[in-house]
């Protein structure tokens, strides 16, 4: 995938950086640990290509919105490790192991609030307004999701909200900004906010197959992880009425495991495999690109619009 160039990439990451201006020591050795983590950086790429979508380049002002997106989902991704025990990201021990629970997530309140001053600075109420949205809805994507660990009756509505929270919403407003930048039209913030629901679902959706299918070096972290967890994602749930009563009391004495045997893990992976789980979840991934792609309308013909296009479509085809 190329969106933007080498140039570009290498100015987001030292903005990165360089906006981490706490006085406090501490806080920027556990912030720059996990950035420099590395990462897609698919959340300020979208800030900054919506925007020069409209206007034809980007100006001082677009990349530290952008920045402060990647802000918000890096402060996501602490608060996450801390709550799901978690043991490594990115291919490298998780903040919380290396520093601890209580540093690791006062590192991430002040991303949080790091994101939010820079909105104040460099942003509009408009914008403001959506990303405080999107950070409401992202608690309570999360706290739902945590409900609902080792809960065998979860439903597919239930499991597209915690997506929508976890995942969608941050996208969403990641496009919504950059084209608020770029001066749109509120049909173009809107259908520019759709876009990124769409892909957000996708991207998860993807994500929750690696789960099952990837490389675990490539992932990062361990596979099938979620079902350690006790998490039920679309893979399974796609499959699960499909199951015979036995499969099922099988999957549900496994998802409330507190320490799942590895061979049972496998016995439930090769399960949602054999039914057509991993199937399932990307033709659903690719309907939400079908979607994002189409609300791409409401915009001029341009590279960039192209390149939008085929970030959409790189969602789906991602190793990792």
């Amino acid at each position: 995938m190329k969106i933007l160039s080498r140039e570009v990439l290498k100015e987001i990451e030292k903005r990165l950086s360089s906006y981490m201006d706490s006085e406090v020591e501490f806080i920027l050795k556990i912030g720059n640990y996990i950035l420099d983590s590395g990462g897609k950086r698919l959340r300020p790429v979208l800030v900054l290509t919506f925007s020069k979508l409209l206007k034809g380049n980007n100006e001082e002002n677009d990349y530290p919105i952008a920045v402060a997106m990647e802000y918000l989902h890096t402060a996501s991704l602490l608060h996450d490790d801390v709550v799901d025990g978690a043991d490594t990201r990115r291919g490298k021990p998780a903040a919380n192991r290396v520093f601890g629970n209580d540093t690791t997530v006062l590192t991430g309140d002040y991303m949080y609030a790091n994101a939010l001053y820079l909105f104040s600075v460099y942003g509009s109420i408009d914008m403001i307004r959506n990303v405080s949205d999107a950070v409401k809805k992202m608690s309570e994507g999360q706290l739902l999701e945590l409900k609902k660990i080792g809960d065998i009756d979860i439903t597919e509505e239930e499991y597209f909200k915690i997506l929508k929270g976890k995942t969608a919403v941050l996208f969403g407003s990641c496009c919504y900004v950059g084209t608020a930048l770029g001066g749109g039209t509120q049909q173009q913030k809107d259908s520019a906010y759709n876009y990124g629901l769409s892909i957000g679902f996708a991207f998860q959706l993807i994500d929750d197959l690696l789960d099952y299918t990837a490389d675990e070096k490539k992932l990062g972290k361990p596979v099938c992880n979620d079902l350690r967890e006790g998490k039920i994602t679309y893979p399974l749930l796609s499959v699960f009425n499909e199951l015979s009563q036995e499969e099922k009391a099988f999957v549900k004495q496994v998802i409330r495991d507190i320490n799942p045997d590895k061979k049972h893990i496998e016995t439930v992976k090769n399960m949602v495999k054999e039914k057509g789980g991993f199937e399932r979840t990307l033709e659903k991934a690719k309907e939400f690109v079908n979607i994002a792609v189409k609300e791409l309308e409401n915009f001029p013909d341009s590279e960039y619009l192209k390149e939008l296009e085929e970030l959409a479509k790189y969602i789906v085809e991602r190793e990792f």
